[in-house]
């Protein structure tokens, strides 16, 4: 936790107090006795105390420059908090664009938040009884729906065959001597050659077909349904050979021109009948193909609810949520852009902005410089850099005024990396709690960094904790032995002190002498 006071000063040596009062303590705590095998022991119990973070770093003073600010987005502006020569502090607001747009884009993400976990506790909890319900009636109307495609496509089929055999027996027969025998003569002239010979051997390969045809009319797989299909057209063909025939005929001695013309129109009606029963098996199958598929989903359907929600349709929502939240972050950057803020306490130099007026990104609006005429510049290496953020407590020290005490405060942590002697580490920047006279530039400095702080914790001395792999132990004393006990250690103080989050209670005794 972090604190900050106005006072630094203050703050720097009541606690170089409490550490120097905490450093007797610890070295009236440790004390030699006669262990159990008459080995010295160094002991310490376990106590409360505070805990302070620091990052100890060199810097130099430098002259301090302006900064210059500008948006990273275009907007209208609709606010201009400070003037030149406004005096400002860090994080002060200085100008604001529009964010009506932007905000109600922020309401509808933070609805779309609410909805999706709501959709996920709903996966969770898996398929309401009702909905349940409601699929079982889907699947009893695909099967209702199915008996009756099935029903309707048996009923094409016998009508098919009706028909069919009525083609035969009762229009093409009539043009035959013994048509239903093994050798009918078909008894009209026929000018085509051969045709007279096809329609003889057609007749008996009807009778045939018409005989196996009656074991399959009620049939209405796929493979009966097909066969009937086959048997109608091989009966349309036939009956188009008859047509063929008798629209050939002339009016002779013993064919009438009235049978002529009436033969046509009873073979063109039967023709037109069998195309009319094709059609109609066609339509049949298809709604029969539909209705199968259709209780194919139903059943799936029904399945799935009763099985109730898989693993895998709960991780796809909880990305769903994620990227809704991620959503969400995203339109706070977004707000967070349209407001430029002091990076440090100072002086506004340049204001180039009404509002009202349209700002353009990335053209700076607003100049600030720093309240005092230097600021501390270090590098500080990427293994501490994590632990600093603007805003940061810093007690400052000077080679040139030994015995001194100054302070300030981070107000800027360069993003890019800077390479010195080959390591990677990021300027750092601090500025002044107050304005000194006497400070120079160019002076060297010490810095110590106040990261984190944690009050009345339970610490042990950093030299008692034994490392094993990436676990923690300690010596305890439990009677008149010392067991090696595992711990969770937290912060690390700069007073050589560690927190102890777990695995020690206050008032437990430990064995620091054979920590190593």
């Amino acid at each position: 936790m972090k604190r900050h006071s106005k006072n630094i000063i203050g703050f720097i040596k009541s606690h170089y107090i409490l550490f120097s009062i905490g450093v007797i303590a610890l070295a009236g705590i440790g004390f030699a006795v006669s262990g159990g095998n008459g080995t010295n022991a160094e002991l310490y119990t376990v106590k409360t105390a505070d805990v302070i973070q620091k990052v100890i770093v060199n810097g130099k003073t430098k002259p301090v420059n302006s900064v210059e600010l500008a948006f990273e987005t275009n907007g209208i502006v609709r606010s201009v908090s400070v003037n030149i020569g406004s005096r400002v502090s860090v994080g002060q607001v200085l100008v604001s664009l529009d964010q009506g747009r932007v905000y109600a884009d922020l309401l509808k993400a933070e609805a779309n938040v609410a909805s999706e976990n709501a959709r996920l506790d709903e996966i969770k909890l898996g398929t309401r009884p009702e909905e349940i319900v409601i699929a079982k009636t889907e699947v009893a109307n695909a099967e209702l729906v199915l008996s009756d495609a099935k029903n309707n496509i048996s009923t094409k089929l016998t009508d098919a065959y009706n028909k069919s055999d009525d083609a035969i027996k009762n229009i093409a027969d009539q043009f035959f001597s013994n048509p239903r025998s093994v050798s009918p003569q078909f008894n009209l002239t026929t000018p085509r050659a051969g045709l007279k010979e096809e329609l003889n051997v057609g007749r008996v390969q009807m009778e045939k077909l018409l005989s196996e045809w009656t074991t399959i009319t009620e049939d209405t797989s796929l493979f009966g349904v097909a066969k009937s299909e086959v048997n109608l057209l091989a009966v349309s063909s036939f009956m188009d050979k008859i047509a063929e025939a008798i629209n050939t005929q002339t009016e002779s001695n013993n064919l009438s021109q009235a049978t002529i013309t009436s033969y046509k129109t009873a073979v063109a009606t039967t023709r037109s009948s069998l195309n009319s029963a094709l059609g109609a098996i066609i339509t049949a199958k298809e709604k029969l193909n539909t209705s199968h598929s259709s209780l194919t989903v139903a059943q799936n359907n029904l399945a799935l609810k009763e099985n109730g929600s898989t693993p895998q349709a709960i991780k796809t929502q909880e990305a769903k949520v994620l990227q809704a939240i991620a959503d969400v972050q995203y339109k706070k950057t977004e707000i967070a852009k349209m407001t430029l803020r002091s990076p440090q306490n100072g002086v506004v130099t340049v204001k180039d902005i009404q509002p009202g007026e349209i700002a353009s990104a990335g053209k700076a609006v607003i100049s600030v410089i720093s309240d005092n005429n230097l600021e501390l510049e270090s590098n500080v290496s990427e293994i501490s850099i994590a632990k600093i953020t603007v805003g940061d407590m810093v007690a400052i020290s000077f080679d040139a005024f030994p015995g001194e005490a100054f302070s300030g405060t981070v107000t800027y942590i360069e993003p890019a990396e800077t390479i010195v002697d080959g390591v990677v580490n990021y300027k750092v920047r601090v500025a002044f709690s107050e304005k000194y006279s006497q400070v120079k530039s160019g002076l060297t400095s010490k810095l110590e960094i106040v990261t984190e702080e944690k009050k009345a914790v339970m610490v042990i001395p950093q030299y008692s904790v034994i490392t094993e792999s990436d676990k923690t132990y300690v010596m305890k004393q439990a009677g008149q032995e010392f067991i090696k006990t595992e711990i969770v250690l937290g912060l690390k103080g700069q007073d050589g002190t560690v927190e102890v989050v777990s695995g020690l209670a206050i008032g437990d005794v430990i064995n620091m002498s054979i920590s190593q």
